[in-house]
């Protein structure tokens, strides 16, 4: 497993690339989608905040297994919500 320090730099890499792209979304677009665009930043923020939070917890136990299971289910939470905050982008206009 990698360092938890690492796992979060990657978390933050990447949302602040999806809210990179969001704002980018926005300035190129014809139609006005300033309110979509900050509602949907701020839906990132906040996935990424709750996804901080629950490496931050580790599993709560020193067993070895325990903890693998719950880090194999935050990483695929997280690509779940990360496939479902890439079609919100795609869809932003």
């Amino acid at each position: 497993m990698a360092s938890k320090r690492k796992l979060k730099k990657t978390m933050h890499h990447i949302s602040s690339e999806l809210i990179s792209t969001v704002f980018f979304k926005s300035l190129v677009s014809e139609n006005v989608i300033e309110k979509e665009a900050d509602k949907l930043v701020m839906e990132i923020a906040e996935f990424t905040a709750e996804h901080i939070r629950r490496i931050n917890h580790g599993g709560g136990n020193k067993n070895p297994k325990i903890v693998k299971e719950y880090f194999k289910k935050l990483y695929s939470d997280w690509d779940k919500g990360v496939e479902k905050l890439i079609e919100k982008i795609e869809n932003l206009d």
